[in-house]
């Protein structure tokens, strides 16, 4: 049994500035602010120090007195919080785990806990749970004088409407009670839902009054719950699980019968795999979602990786789905050329199990940033008229939102249907191709997504003549002001339907078409204003030259980076981070800080590459990160620009100059504009200058 640690109410707690922020959903000087600016919020109930606190009770009601927080948001906020203050004594895995007994303990027998014994609280969990499988042990644990804690659990239940809803407050909240091993499993809620609409659950349950369900690594059932939510009352849902850690086993077997699903309905193995009996094929679920365990990057095996799926494709039935999200690197990336991992993986894309590849945001796993994933959709049986293609998206530079789930659903699901036509319909994100040639090829599972039939007919022909229109306004701009402005006459029209051919810039690195050329570690103490050399790092990409205030001396340089490599002319410089950012150093002989690098088009590459060109081509293929990424979604070896012909680099590097110096033209005049509106404004509001009419 615990030790009852002390206990705090809603009425007694204390919060911190730090702590009230968190309940509002602001950042910590807003607290500070409003404190300030607002003679009514509550005074503090210790101060005297350089932490004051305050009653929680009071901060709560003056949020929603003043519009702040709605109310039944503000009271669940504060039994979350409250609970959070009762447990600072307790395992976080503890307090979770008593927490979420006492709910579940409510949901079956639908009495309030609030006034119980001890006792009467154990025969209640006898009754429920004889063979102590999910929550037994946990009632036996609670403290001795567990009446607070009942009570707040009661409060928490009434304020969440429900058994259910207050068990997800519960394990949203992980991460506020200090568990971090499972705030580190929780995936983001969006990512959930994705894999759930994919698994087609919600078309099978409309002719089916029971489905099985499963996840063979399910922790405590997060990628399991999104699954259940799409399930309507008529249809009763089996649910096959799997996890070797049995807190998280009793955990998820809690969740799933406040869900709904009854212990008979269930069958949670506390295991590397799902039970005996569940493999067989003939028997196996109608839909698996799961994921493949995290391991770091130095730790993480693909083959092992790869052979995971396979025994999960074995598994299934032949109507099942499987959903499963893992490793990019693994599951999309570019893997050794020849190598058994790349066979595996050939080998599973080519036995035509797997319909779907889609590369993720980075950030998937809120708690692990950058960690990148993609997913793969397993469906053992494919239909004769598509049978070797299958579909690819990366939506690695977007945030998952709702959007862009339910169109890469709608991408999913209409592909996957009896009669689809593939040049009938317009997908938002999904590029339909060829197994063969895309395993061939080698590299990452990817494929440029190429206008539809709709667009060619209807949006390309509108796009060049809004070139002509531009072509013409710019032309009669250099008219009209009769300015050395070159015409610009780009010769776009509309190409023939063809897919481009791309090449990575790591295979131009490797053929000797362009050179690589490391950023160097700079010393900040050794950059200045003054020098012979311009220091480029990422915040210097894009600006102009004007803007250059970062300079090396020669002799520094030489002292302190003699491996430093200065630039040529004609460099293409280029930096992941904080953004992809390209540009072309024009003068050369500047030094290149780490993390920027530069490529050099060498001899044999000047008749396809310019550097003009060769930049632009890395501007439109850079890989931006999405909200919640820590770092870019491709390496820049992994970027790809098509393979242009003699003529066209030719013709395009002559439109790119002509835009160029147009380009400057504009920045000049733009440049002064901005410089006059400044200085007008400054001696008309300081007084200094005045208009004459």
């Amino acid at each position: 049994m615990l030790d009852s640690p002390a206990v705090p109410t809603r009425d007694s707690l204390l919060m911190s500035m730090a702590d009230i922020a968190q309940l509002a959903g602001v950042r910590r000087p807003v607290v500070t602010t409003w404190r300030r600016r607002y003679t009514d919020f509550p005074a503090p109930a210790v101060d005297g120090s350089a932490k004051p606190l305050f009653r929680a009770r009071e901060v709560c009601d003056w949020l929603v007195e003043t519009g702040r927080m709605e109310r039944d948001v503000a009271e669940l906020d504060l039994c979350l919080h409250t609970l959070s203050a009762w447990g600072e004594d307790l395992a976080p895995r503890d307090v979770i785990a008593a927490a979420t007994s006492l709910v579940c303990l409510v949901a079956l027998d639908g009495e309030p806990l609030t006034g119980a014994t001890p006792c009467q609280l154990r025969d209640r969990a006898e009754e429920v749970d004889p063979d102590d499988v999910f929550l037994l042990t946990e009632v036996w644990s609670l403290p001795e004088r567990p009446g607070h804690l009942l009570a707040l659990v009661d409060e928490l239940i009434e304020a969440a409407w429900g058994a259910s809803d207050a068990f997800e407050r519960l394990l949203a909240a992980r991460g506020r009670f200090g568990a971090r091993d499972l705030a580190a499993r929780r995936p983001d809620p969006e990512l959930g839902l994705l894999l759930a609409k994919l698994s087609g659950v919600a078309e099978r349950a409309g002719h089916s009054a029971s489905l099985t369900i499963a996840d063979p690594a399910a922790g405590p059932g997060d990628l399991l719950v999104p699954l259940l939510g799409l399930l309507p009352e008529s249809c009763a849902p089996i649910v096959l699980a799997a996890d070797s850690d049995a807190y998280l086993a009793r955990l998820l077997r809690r969740r799933l019968i406040v869900h709904g699903v009854p212990l008979d309905d269930q069958d949670v193995n506390t295991g590397p795999d799902l039970a005996d009996g569940t493999g067989d094929s003939a028997e196996g679920p109608d839909a698996l979602v799961t994921q493949i365990p995290y391991r770091p990057a130095e730790n993480r095996s693909a083959m092992e990786v790869l052979h995971r799926i396979d025994d999960i494709a074995v598994r299934l039935a032949d109507s099942s789905t499987a959903v499963v999200w893992g490793p990019a690197d693994v599951l999309t990336g570019t893997l050794p050329r020849y190598s058994p991992e790349e066979r595996t993986r050939a080998k599973l894309l080519a036995s035509g199990l797997v319909e779907a590849v889609i590369r993720l945001p980075g950030g998937m796993l809120p708690f692990r940033p950058g960690y990148e994933t993609a997913l793969w959709v397993i469906s053992p049986v494919r239909r004769t008229p598509l049978r070797g293609r299958m579909l690819v998206a990366d939506v690695s530079d977007a945030p998952l939102t709702p959007a862009v789930v339910d169109a890469l659903v709608t991408d999913v699901v209409t592909w996957r249907r009896a009669g689809h036509q593939p040049t009938e319909h317009t997908r938002t994100h999904c590029v339909d191709v060829e197994v063969a040639g895309l395993v061939e090829a080698g590299g990452p599972l990817f494929a440029p997504r190429l206008p539809t039939v709709r667009e060619r007919r209807t949006e390309v022909p509108r796009t060049v003549a809004r070139v002509a229109e531009l072509e013409a306004t710019l032309a009669r701009l250099a008219d009209a002001r009769r300015t050395r402005r070159p015409r610009v006459r780009t010769g776009i029209t509309q190409a023939q339907p063809r897919a481009p051919e791309l090449v990575s810039v790591g295979s131009l690195i490797k053929a000797g078409t362009v050179n690589l050329i490391q950023g160097t570690r700079i010393d900040p103490r050794h950059v200045s204003a003054q020098g012979t050399h311009r220091v480029l790092g990422p915040s210097d990409l894009g600006c102009s030259k004007a803007e250059y205030e970062r300079l090396i001396d020669r002799a520094v340089l030489a002292e302190h980076y003699p491996r430093a490599a200065l630039t040529e002319p004609g460099d293409v410089l280029v930096t992941l981070a904080p953004a992809p950012t390209v540009m072309v150093d024009d003068d050369g002989f500047s030094v290149v800080e780490f993390p920027v690098r530069a490529l050099r088009i060498s001899a044999k590459g000047r008749a396809r590459l310019t550097p003009r060109l060769l930049a632009a081509l890395l501007t439109a293929a850079a890989a931006h990160r999405s909200d919640g990424a820590v770092r870019a979604p491709r390496r820049l070896e992994e970027w790809r620009i098509p393979v242009l012909d003699v003529q066209t680099v030719r013709e395009t590097d002559r439109m790119l100059a002509t835009l160029a110096e147009r380009r400057a033209i504009a920045q000049q005049e733009l440049a002064a504009v901005d410089a006059l509106t400044e200085i007008a404004v400054t001696g008309l509001t300081n007084g200094t200058l005045t208009i004459q009419p």
